[in-house]
């Protein structure tokens, strides 16, 4: 939901200093690199490398020139600290320990977690609610779109690269967006699915446009992060506004409470600190922070759908 919007902010932010950051446009850090492909990159050190690089680094893509600056990256770090100088940023990254082949582990493993959670509750929804249920179908469909969502995540944080990055854009997006739809079947839809239908095929249109944009016009890390934000707003309202209007539901809270902690837990993206450890920055703590709130969701959606068949039933016995 809200959560993912605060993600494209951050993302956004990150994205549009990527092009140049004090740590990257230093220059003991770009003799480094330079040396660092001159002796390494090329010829029989190239092959040398290659014959020493692990299977699992060269099966996600890291290269010589990767692996340069890399360390080049570490060794300007150093200079800075042992200078007294603030810890800099490169390419719009704060430096992070490689772990494996991941590179940004904690965010990485945070993904990961988040998409696991989807996928449990996904499996005790299907457990417990039957398919007759009036909400079963889209909140199904929610749950395997914000899975694929996560994957994405996973992937982008174990490795960046141009590829990695739009389809963990895309992806939020998508989240985003079949969140709304989610909230308009449960509001206005299951009266009027032909309204529900009609704004489901403006949403897709929507996201077919703006990905279409970003993807063969230009990326343009701005314009991604005013409309994801505002149909974030937008989800956002249009839930609250339900439970208002539904305050007599038993389940309601709970919600309220997944808007109320997403926004919440949004503002953890406002710091911007070098990570702990080399590893446990403000982005992770927000990816650890939101897997309970996933989980509260689901059983939200669960009840909900419980309810709407209990109700269903009753009024098939009443005509």
């Amino acid at each position: 939901m809200a959560g993912r919007t605060a993600r494209l902010v951050l993302l956004a932010g990150a994205a549009a200093l990527a092009s140049g950051s004090q740590g990257d446009r230093e220059p003991v850090y770009r003799d480094c690199l330079l040396r660092c492909e001159e002796r390494n990159c090329s010829g029989g050190a190239l092959k040398h490398f290659r014959s020493r690089q692990p299977i699992y680094m060269s099966l996600a893509g890291w290269t010589c020139r990767d692996d340069c600056k890399y360390e080049c990256m570490w060794v300007t770090v150093g200079l800075y600290l042992r200078e007294g100088h603030k810890v800099p940023q490169f390419h719009g990254k704060w430096p992070f320990s490689r772990f494996l082949c991941f590179q940004e582990p904690a965010s990485a493993v945070a993904s990961f977690l988040n998409g696991l959670a989807n996928l449990v509750m996904l499996c005790r929804y299907r457990t417990s609610v039957p398919a007759s249920s009036p909400m079963y179908p889209t909140c199904v469909v929610f749950a395997w779109v914000s899975l694929n969502a996560w994957f994405w995540s996973t992937v982008f944080h174990t490795r960046d690269t141009d590829l990695t990055e739009k389809m963990d854009y895309f992806c939020a997006s998508s989240v985003i967006l079949h969140s709304v739809y989610l909230c308009c079947v449960r509001t206005v839809g299951l009266q009027h699915p032909a309204v529900a239908s009609a704004f489901r095929a403006l949403l897709l249109l929507m996201l077919t446009a703006h990905v279409s944009y970003l993807s063969l016009v230009r990326f343009d890390y701005g314009y991604n992060m005013a409309v994801n934000v505002a149909m974030g707003l937008v989800n956002a309202a249009w839930w609250l506004a339900w439970c208002l209007r539904n305050q007599r539901l038993p389940h309601v809270h709970k919600c309220v409470a997944v808007v109320l902690l997403l926004q919440g837990l949004s503002l953890l993206e406002l710091l911007d600190f070098p990570p702990l450890f080399w590893v446990l920055d403000a982005h992770a703590i927000w990816h650890i922070s939101t897997i309970p709130v996933h989980v509260l969701f689901f059983s939200f959606l669960e009840d909900d759908s419980l309810y709407l068949l209990k109700e269903s039933e009753a009024k098939v016995k009443l005509d």
